[in-house]
């Protein structure tokens, strides 16, 4: 039995060394933020969240390297303060624009702000909504910008009780099939839309509309917030 007790406290005395041993790696020192801009509004890129757009980072100096992934916000800001000093790739990925220039930055410490212009796919302006008994009534027009060339073909709007409200994310839609009329129609139009029978409540409303492109990905109007009485 005293052997067997040598022998145990032989095997336990490294497991007790390896659990007590300090980590000792440098925590994250660096950051980037910064806003992808609508190069029609001068604003932020109006998305949805998840699903949106995503920003990915390639950390230069290393083979194999992997991508850092992370959510661009509903508004087109975006920011990730865990990362190492060092030099990144930074481009904005799967979102409802033509594909932008990619930036090459150096972070030494701190945070490092990056802002990338885009061209969106299209631009959805859309009016106050208006209640009128338990409906909600929206009107709102689509523009092209002249360097995109699929075809609008979806227009959508949307509420939601949620505020993160998208084509994936809404309670209450009224969908318009647009693949039966021209560009140059569309653009030249104003549609309205009638969500119908909403319960009192707070719901957030927007519009979004997607053109053919390979991802079936959505451009959005600003979200607006009714009250239903």
């Amino acid at each position: 039995m005293k052997s067997l007790n040598i022998l145990l406290t032989l095997l336990l005395v490294p497991l007790t060394f390896s659990c007590t041993k300090v980590d000792n790696y440098a925590a994250p020192d660096a950051g980037i933020n910064g806003t992808i801009i609508d190069n029609v509004t001068n604003s932020g890129i109006q998305t949805e969240q998840p699903d949106g757009i995503r920003i990915r980072l390639l950390q230069s100096g290393y083979e194999n390297v992997i991508p850092i992934d992370f959510w661009v916000k509903p508004d087109g800001s975006f920011e990730n303060k865990m990362l190492f000093s060092g030099t990144y790739k930074v481009i904005p990925v799967e979102g409802a624009f033509l594909k932008p220039d990619t930036a090459i930055v150096t972070i030494k410490g701190g945070i490092k702000t990056v802002n990338f212009t885009v061209t969106p796919f299209l631009n959805i302006i859309a009016s106050d909504p208006t209640v009128v008994n338990n409906n909600i009534i929206v009107h709102y027009t689509i523009s092209k910008p002249s360097a995109v060339t699929d075809n609008i073909i979806t227009s959508l709007t949307m509420a939601s009780k949620m505020p993160a409200v998208s084509h994936a994310v809404n309670d209450y839609t009224a969908i318009r099939d647009l693949s039966g009329m021209t560009n140059n129609d569309i653009v030249n139009a104003q549609f309205t839309d009638t969500l119908k029978g909403l319960p009192k409540g707070t719901f957030y409303v927007r519009v979004g509309a997607s053109t053919d492109n390979g991802a079936g990905k959505f451009n959005y109007s600003k979200v607006y917030t009714v009250i239903m009485p």
